[in-house]
């Protein structure tokens, strides 16, 4: 019976207890995160280094072991319609559901309470003709996505390494731009994250400025970082397969919900 209930996880992608550290640091790194934003604001970069040290750990540490393979017998629960890796993926999204919608929820508060607050297009230091470049790009990685799903559930080869590879491409160039963008902002137009003798009156749009745009950027790297893994098992022979691919699924669903955060985020920081 072990032997059967085994056999069907290795199918559907389900996995054994491994022991791993990997999702300690990363939730260790939400907890800093959070202090940094209400004590000292470098530690919110403290806990973006740990995020993205924690992402390609996890990662790294599956690069001998296929998703969905099995080392020890496992039983459904109840969850039989859904592997444990894609029910965990799910409620991480719900709790990054929350947590994005608590720094938003945040950002407008302060917005209200700010002495000041630069008019977008008027005297606003943001460039949105690069930024809506930017979320094009991203939007449109949401497209190979797709397609390099769709590629590996028919066993179309080609097709799924050209567009995993290429959204892989697309997401380096958004956190590029993003990167060239925050010199710009920071060296150029003196927006800090913090009060600045410069530029005093940006102190608050500063603030939640960054605060938006770095957690989402850090969850874009994390995304990148899965996306190298799976162009890196993607040139293993039969690593994914039409029935085994839960991988591609996995980072696919994380990889929709970070640009349908930015979709958010871009009216409410560089329009309204």
């Amino acid at each position: 019976m072990a032997d059967e209930h085994a056999a069907t996880h290795t199918e559907h992608g389900a996995a054994g207890h491994h022991g791993s550290v990997w999702p300690f640091v990363i939730a260790l790194s939400g907890g800093i995160g959070f202090a940094g934003v209400i004590t000292y604001f470098p530690l919110v970069f403290v806990g973006i280094v740990l995020l993205i040290a924690g992402l390609a750990g996890w990662l790294l540490e599956d690069t001998r072991v296929k998703f969905g393979e099995v080392t020890h017998p496992t039983e459904p629960g109840i969850f039989k319609a859904i592997s444990i890796r894609k029910l965990g993926m799910w409620l991480f999204i719900v709790s990054e559901i929350f947590f994005f919608s608590a720094i938003i929820g945040n950002s407008l508060a302060l917005r209200t309470r700010a002495p000041y607050w630069p008019s977008p297009g008027v005297d606003s230091p943001l460039n949105i003709p690069l930024t809506a470049l930017n979320t094009f790009i991203l939007i449109t990685s949401s497209f190979t996505m797709v397609q390099a799903l769709k590629g590996v559930e028919k066993g179309d080869v080609r097709l799924f390494r050209g567009a995993i590879l290429a959204t892989l491409l697309l997401g380096i160039a958004f956190v590029s731009i993003q990167v060239y963008e925050y010199n710009k902002l920071f060296f150029g137009e003196h927006l800090t994250p913090w009060k600045n003798d410069i530029a005093p009156q940006l102190a608050t749009f500063g603030t939640t400025f960054y605060m938006q745009t770095g957690f989402h950027g850090a969850h874009v790297t994390g995304g990148v970082i899965g996306l190298a893994y799976l162009n890196y098992k993607a040139w293993k022979k039969d690593w994914f397969t039409p029935k085994s691919h839960e991988g591609v699924e996995l980072i696919g669903l994380y990889w929709h919900f970070v640009d349908i955060v930015w979709i958010f985020l871009f009216p409410i920081v560089y329009l309204i």
